[in-house]
């Protein structure tokens, strides 16, 4: 008689643990990082609930609230150390009041800016 093989299956914490690739971040009230939806000549602001170097959480209010899975938005974001930087980013998920979504082909330029924030934001212990 063969013995059966015991096959783990990961928790869902786990499976949403392991599709993250990048370290999330809060931001702090003391370390100003604007992001706002660009449409046109129209700029708005959104409230970020966290940012990693693949994406950001923002709470579903407008300019956001009619954007569906899978839209393309662009947002300006603005740091503390460099100057705003132009992105694009798809929507991913829209749960619990908060609207994710994924940077697309970030530039060196936006990479390197947005590496300054997570990093400065780490060191202060706002992990998300």
């Amino acid at each position: 008689m063969e013995s059966a093989t015991l096959i783990r299956v990961p928790t869902k914490e786990e499976v949403s643990w392991d599709r993250r690739r990048h370290v999330r971040v809060r931001l702090a009230a003391d370390y100003d990082v604007r992001v706002e939806v660009v449409e046109g000549a129209v700029f708005s602001r959104v409230e970020v609930v966290d940012l990693s170097l693949g994406g950001l959480g923002i709470l579903i209010e407008p300019p956001v609230d009619n954007q569906q899975l899978g839209a393309l938005i662009e947002l300006r974001i603005a740091t503390p150390a460099a100057e705003p930087v132009r992105v694009v980013a798809v929507v991913r998920h829209r749960a619990r009041g908060v609207c994710g979504v994924e940077f697309q082909g970030l530039s060196d330029v936006a990479l390197g800016a947005l590496e300054r924030v997570v990093g400065e934001l780490l060191e202060r212990g706002n992990q998300a």
